[in-house]
């Protein structure tokens, strides 16, 4: 299924978190010319009933690579919570992607290498290590490129701090945004209405805010 879904979706991240649930890594392997070309699976083999057609219960014609991506389960402490605060407007995906460059500088891609490797191991140690998760959590390869598309979420990144906030373990740009994730074991609503106080200092919008735990499941079949 995971590859499969790797041919409809070139996303390991996403596929591999919707399959598998928890605190997940991924990667995809290289795929050779002639498979890169095949660009997916129809949607009308893998899920013919979503595209309109009749579920035959066979299996689809075309099959996908063998075992093109990889995922590994991190251990996560679950004392972690997320808070997601969706600021009131959309923001293209395509468009935000457009804003990162097409190189990067060496001593960008160590900065960020460096603090990406460590990371999935600061956030399943107990108990959480504020400063060094927040350090982990730093960023040079995508939202200082982004931080025009999302107002005032570079004030964000440098204020909302740990050493500021009790309970605080880092924030940054979920995703391509426009949402702002924060991680923390308490204190969530004095963490969110700190972020939502500057987007909205920053412009005249409306920002809802939520508490998610991680989903440890992933996708199930139930039988109903």
């Amino acid at each position: 299924m995971f590859d499969y879904s790797l041919m409809v979706e070139r996303h390991p991240d996403n596929i591999g978190a919707a399959c598998f649930g928890g605190f997940v890594g991924t990667f995809m392997k290289t795929l050779s010319p002639a498979d890169t070309a095949r660009i997916e699976i129809p949607l009308s083999e893998v899920l013919p009933e979503l595209s309109g057609g009749i579920d035959t219960g066979q299996l689809p014609v075309h099959e996908p690579p063998h075992a093109i991506g990889s995922y590994h389960q991190f251990r996560f402490n679950t004392e972690i919570k997320a808070v997601v605060v969706v600021p009131g407007f959309k923001l293209d995906t395509a468009e935000a992607r457009g804003r990162l460059p097409g190189s990067y500088s060496r001593e960008d891609a160590v900065f960020n290498s460096q603090r990406s490797a460590l990371l999935p191991v600061l956030l399943g140690e107990s108990p959480p290590n504020p400063a060094k998760i927040s350090e982990a959590m730093r960023d040079r390869l995508h939202q200082p490129y982004r931080a025009a598309l999302v107002p005032g979420i570079a004030k964000v990144l440098d204020s909302v701090k740990h050493d500021r906030y009790p309970g605080l373990l880092g924030v940054c740009l979920s995703g391509a945004g426009p949402s702002i994730l924060a991680l923390a074991t308490s204190n969530f609503e004095k963490i969110a209405k700190a972020i939502i106080t500057i987007l909205s200092a920053a412009q005249d919008i409306h920002c809802d805010w939520q508490v998610l735990e991680l989903a440890p499941e992933g996708a199930t079949v139930e039988d109903m």
